[in-house]
């Protein structure tokens, strides 16, 4: 477990690319539901509503059914496990990895929007897994990684809107 661990932190650091994951579907599915289970945790933890696990339930879907899709599209559906395990990994790291922050987060006053650390780590965080999803990208289709990094920073931004267009408050 240790060395698939470290296989995650290489792939973060560029050292390694999803090639070198096990294209195990067990492994696939134990990251899922772990992936799962680590963001209801950091949900919980932040005071979510159930409403926000189904939207997490719902992206995760979605970057599942992004991910083949984009695959198909290169004609690389072989490597569909091994990216999608480098991904599930990759992301239950940093969430654990930047879960210290949510207390803060959410202890912030919505209502004055201030540059703050925390608000700064979240950014770094986002643009850090945009960075390693374009990484892993780049490896899994064989593409440019300027051309990756274009895909997933539409897409993260297509999902960031959907969510917080589903978590709006209702009124």
């Amino acid at each position: 477990m240790l060395r698939l661990f470290l296989a995650f932190v290489d792939i973060m650091l560029h050292r390694r690319g999803p090639d070198t994951i096990p294209s195990s579907p067990f492994l696939l599915w134990l990251l899922l539901a772990l992936s799962l289970t680590v963001h209801f945790a950091i949900n919980w933890w932040a005071g979510g509503s159930g409403r926000a696990a189904a939207v997490d339930v719902l992206v995760l879907g979605l970057d599942v059914w992004f991910v083949w899709a984009l695959l198909r599209t290169f004609n690389k559906q072989p490597r569909f496990r091994q990216t999608m395990t480098a991904l599930l990994g990759v992301d239950i790291v940093l969430s654990l990895l930047f879960a210290p922050v949510i207390p803060w987060l959410v202890a912030q006053d919505p209502q004055n929007p201030a540059l703050t650390l925390p608000v700064l780590l979240t950014v770094l965080a986002f643009v850090w897994a945009i960075d390693i999803n374009a990484f892993v990208f780049s490896r899994a289709l064989e593409r440019p990684y300027l051309l990756c990094t274009a895909i997933v920073i539409g897409y993260a931004l297509l999902i960031r809107s959907l969510q917080v267009t589903l978590l709006q408050p209702v009124t």
